[in-house]
C-alpha cells in the first residue's frame, strides 16, 4: 500500500505519528520517504535517533503558516493529519489558538495539498467534533467539515476523517495520570462517577488508519467500533485501595463521548468494524455497497455510554502492565 510513496505526517512526533512511522517502516520497508512536520525540534531529534538509517525527513513548522505547509506538501502522495491543539481547558482559555491550529491549519493543508498535487489526506479527529460543547470540539468540527467539503471541491484529492476517542497511554490521558496520583498520594481525582470514554491502543488506532487509507471512497467520516470504559473501572484497575475524590467536570468537559449523534443518523451506515457518516453529496447506496454496510435507524446514537463493548477491570490491568 505504501511502497514507493512519500508520506507526510503532520504532528508526527506525537504518539500516533511515531507508531504510524514505526509500523510503516516495519511493514512497508520500500516506502520512499516519511516527512515529519511538527513544531518541536527536540522531539524531532529524539525521533531521528529512534529511527536511524530510515527514509525520514523532518520539517519544523506551524500549521497556521501557509507557506510552511505548502513546502511540506511538496512531492507528497499521502498526508496523515494529526496536528492539533487538543487540550480542552487550554482551548477554552485560548480559543483563538484552537482556531489557528485546527481550522486555519486544516485550510492551509488542503490548499497546500491541492497546489502540490497530493492524492490523499486522512485527518484524525475526535468525538468532541460530533456534539460540540467546547472550543476544541467546535474547532475540530469545522476542521472536519473543511476536509469533507474538500473532496467535492477537489475530486482529485481524496479526503476522509477518522473519529477516535482516547489513545491508551498517550500524553494527557487518564491512566498515566491516575498511576502517577496513586503513587504520589493514593488519591484518584474522579470528575464524575458516571463518566465514560472510548479507548483504543495506539497500535489499534494505526491499523484502523491503515484500513481507512486503503478502503476509503472519499468524503466520509469513520467512527470505528472501539471499546469504551467507565472511570471507576479505570480507578479500580489502577489501585483498588486508592481513595476516590469526586472533583467535578472541568470546563468544556463531557460526561460521555459521542461518535454518532441522532442528527448524524440520517447519513450513517453500519459496517462490520465501523460506522460511516456518508457526506451529504455522496451516494449512500454506493457507500453501502462499498463497505458491505446497512443504513442505521433514524435517531440512532453511538456513544461511550451506550456502547455494549466495554472494557473490564482485568483488560485494563493488562494494558496498565504495558506502561510499567
Amino acid at each position: 500500500m505504501f511502497t514507493g510513496q512519500r508520506i507526510l505526517i503532520t504532528g508526527g512526533t506525537g504518539s500516533f505519528g511515531q507508531k504510524f512511522t514505526e509500523l510503516v517502516l516495519k511493514t512497508y520497508p520500500d516506502v520512499k520517504e516519511i516527512v515529519i512536520f511538527s513544531r518541536n525540534p527536540e522531539k524531532q531529534e529524539t525521533m531521528r535517533h529512534r529511527f536511524p538509517n530510515s527514509p525520514l525527513r523532518f520539517i519544523c513548522g506551524n500549521m497556521s503558516h501557509p507557506e510552511e505547509v505548502l513546502h511540506a506538501c511538496e512531492k507528497i502522495d499521502l498526508v496523515v493529519h494529526t496536528a492539533a491543539l487538543r487540550i480542552v481547558p487550554e482551548a477554552e482559555a485560548n480559543p483563538w489558538e484552537a482556531v489557528e491550529s485546527n481550522i486555519i491549519g486544516a485550510h492551509n493543508l488542503i490548499q497546500g495539498a491541492v497546489r502540490q498535487g497530493v492524492k490523499q489526506i486522512l485527518a484524525l479527529s475526535t468525538d468532541m467534533a460530533s456534539l460540540v460543547n467546547n472550543a476544541y470540539g467546535a474547532s475540530k468540527m469545522l476542521s472536519d467539515k473543511l476536509f469533507i467539503a474538500a473532496h467535492k471541491q477537489y475530486p482529485q484529492l481524496k479526503t476522509s476523517v477518522i473519529r477516535y476517542g482516547n489513545m491508551f497511554g498517550s500524553t494527557g490521558t487518564v491512566i498515566p495520570f491516575f498511576m502517577k496520583k496513586a503513587k504520589e498520594d493514593g488519591i484518584l481525582p474522579v470528575t464524575h462517577p458516571d463518566m465514560t470514554r472510548f479507548m483504543a491502543t495506539v497500535d489499534e488506532c494505526v491499523h484502523i488508519a491503515f484500513r481507512t487509507i486503503e478502503n476509503t471512497l472519499g468524503g466520509e467520516i469513520i467512527a470505528p467500533k472501539i471499546k469504551s470504559y467507565d472511570i471507576l473501572t479505570i480507578a479500580r484497575a489502577v489501585d483498588e485501595s486508592a481513595k476516590i475524590e469526586i472533583v467535578g467536570l472541568r470546563p468544556g468537559e463531557k460526561l460521555y463521548e459521542e461518535m454518532i449523534t441522532r442528527f448524524d443518523s440520517f447519513h450513517t451506515i453500519e459496517a462490520e468494524k465501523a460506522y460511516i457518516i456518508v457526506p451529504s453529496y455522496g451516494d449512500k447506496a454506493a457507500f453501502c455497497r462499498h463497505y458491505a454496510a446497512q443504513p442505521v435507524p433514524a435517531g440512532f446514537e453511538f456513544n461511550s455510554g451506550n456502547n455494549p463493548n466495554k472494557m473490564t477491570t482485568d483488560e485494563i490491568k493488562t494494558l496498565i502492565r504495558l506502561l510499567q
